[in-house]
């Protein structure tokens, strides 16, 4: 299998940090490190004891990562890395002028689609691109590949959750679903499936894959098929818009920093239209009632819309619908929609294969793909070699850097996969405290404003708090003239900005990462040598 040779996953569940000689970034820390500072780290004298000594001390003493973080942090070579982004337009022009031999016309490598890829200029940025690309950055890679699951696990987990609401539907092609649903759950192979291995299939079960497969589609197209006559108000675009006039009403939002009745009236305005094409008669008393309430909320202040309890009627005209969606078939519910699309990624005999999640995670990955490219320029005869290699070995130490931060910093932190031209460098830290509270630390360095760092703190699920560091007065000023630009962007995205401050960052009071109640988001690097 595709360079899975490199990487030995650990079915052990602690966190363990990355050997030095698979680790660039704890490899150099340890070439710089005093005696005194590896004395501190632990007592043995040799390497092999002091490397055993940090990855079982790591975990159980925080000393040793404060000790072991300070030295990344203030590491000469660590700290003159620059960006990544800067780092793969290197690596990309010198792969461009690298032909694979002198006679024949040079086919582009994996890897150039792949950086191409996290080149995406900031405005082109959407959030599901930015996930895509967080999730692929090579921060990740290692636990990825510890918690993959198998395909067919997961059509096992689907298919029992969907038989739960099929059997509930009134609608009868889809009622009648159930026996292929358990056709499938019976069979063998998908019967026997765990995740404990990762095994090729034996031609028979591929077979058997090949008539799932056919099934499964079946599934799918008479599930589409009736959600062609789903009432507007079950469908994901009327609950977005819906959840938005919600948002515009609750308390935390009618605040004299928050209120705009604008608002309110475009979610009025947008809704009124989907409410026609409704049958369901709870959607004709709505519609009624805001376009009562639309006539009356031009000029309306805070103080007027709260002395005739405008928010408290649309709540009133919301419930009665809300109930009717409720009670709708188990057809169209969010959970068995949500469900459906799951098995869309499961529909082919080759995404049914217990070896196709691994192959897509190493296909898409940069750090596994620098891996494999940099196997393949060390045996080819090109002229430039050594510049390929040199950027592939920087960009591959800035990848190791932010795992070992992330690893001693108990967080995520990554750096943006995204091109900006106003960027020089930048960073974020990302953790989650045992109050499910996210906080969210952001260094940015810009070239003509310099040092700029946000905090965002995000609690209660939607209410969020920002505070904005920077000593350029002329970048404050900025700022604040588009705060009230910011405070609706989130509020159109359902979150509620309940404090937004902007301050000098000389007066910034710094904040330990190691403070007791954090803990890590799901990082999971576990990497045996």
């Amino acid at each position: 299998m595709l360079y899975l040779n490199m990487i030995n996953i650990s079915n052990n569940k602690h966190l363990d940090i990355i050997l030095p000689n698979t680790n660039k970034a704890l490899k150099e820390v340890l070439k710089s490190a005093s005696p005194k500072e590896l004395e501190v780290l632990t007592q043995s004298k040799d390497l092999k004891s002091v490397i055993n000594s940090l990855l079982q001390e790591s975990s159980k003493n925080s000393a040793s990562d404060k000790t072991i973080l300070n030295l990344v942090k203030n590491n000469p070579t660590l700290k003159n890395l620059g960006t990544i982004s800067s780092t793969i337009k290197d690596l990309l022009n010198s792969l461009k002028s690298t032909p694979q031999n002198q006679t024949t016309e040079k086919t582009p490598l994996p890897i150039e689609k792949v950086l191409k890829e996290f080149l995406i200029d900031i405005k082109q940025l959407s959030e599901s691109v930015l996930k895509t690309k967080i999730t692929n950055s090579g921060i990740f890679l290692e636990s990825k590949l510890k918690n993959v699951q198998n395909p067919q696990v997961q059509l096992k987990e689907t298919l029992n959750s969907l038989l739960k609401s099929v059997e509930k539907s009134s609608i009868y092609p889809v009622k009648v679903l159930d026996k292929y649903i358990k056709e499938i759950l019976n069979s063998l192979v998908i019967k026997n499936t765990t995740n404990k291995s990762l095994t090729t299939n034996t031609p028979d079960d591929k077979q058997v894959l090949s008539k799932v497969a056919k099934i499964v589609e079946k599934i799918i197209q008479t599930m589409q098929t009736n959600l062609k006559n789903e009432d507007i108000t079950t469908t994901k675009e009327f609950s977005k818009i819906l959840e938005k006039l919600q948002h515009t009403i609750e308390p935390k939002v009618l605040t004299p920093e928050n209120f705009k009745v604008a608002s309110i009236q475009e979610s009025i305005v947008q809704l009124l239209p989907q409410l026609t094409k409704s049958q369901v008669p709870e959607a004709k008393g709505l519609f009624d009632a805001l376009t009562k309430i639309l006539k009356i909320l031009p000029n309306t202040s805070l103080e007027q819309l709260t002395q005739t309890k405008i928010p408290q009627e649309i709540k009133s005209a919301i419930e009665p619908l809300k109930s009717a969606i409720a009670n709708t078939d188990t057809l169209f519910s969010k959970d068995t929609k949500a469900l459906l699309n799951k098995l869309t990624t499961l529909d082919t005999p080759q995404k049914l294969s217990s070896t196709q999640n691994v192959k897509e995670i190493i296909a898409n990955d940069l750090k596994s793909v620098l891996l494999k490219t940099g196997e393949e320029i060390a045996k080819s005869p090109i002229t430039n070699q050594s510049e390929v290699l040199k950027h592939i070995d920087k960009l591959s130490l800035q990848i190791d850097y932010h795992q070992l931060v992330s690893h001693l910093n108990n967080s995520s932190s990554l750096y943006l996969p995204f091109s900006w031209d106003a960027l020089e460098e930048g960073t974020l830290d990302i953790r989650k405290d045992e109050d499910d509270k996210f906080y969210c630390d952001i260094e940015l360095k810009l070239k003509e404003y310099g040092e700029l760092s946000l905090r965002l703190v995000l609690y209660e699920k939607n209410q969020i708090n920002i505070k904005i560091h920077s000593d350029n007065i002329e970048f404050q000023k900025i700022i604040k003239e588009n705060i009230p630009t910011l405070r609706s962007g989130l509020i159109d995205a359902n979150i509620t900005p309940r404090e937004i401050r902007i301050l000098d960052a000389s007066k910034r009071t710094p904040i330990s990462p190691y403070e007791s109640q954090t803990k890590a988001i799901n990082v999971g690097f576990e990497v045996k040598a």
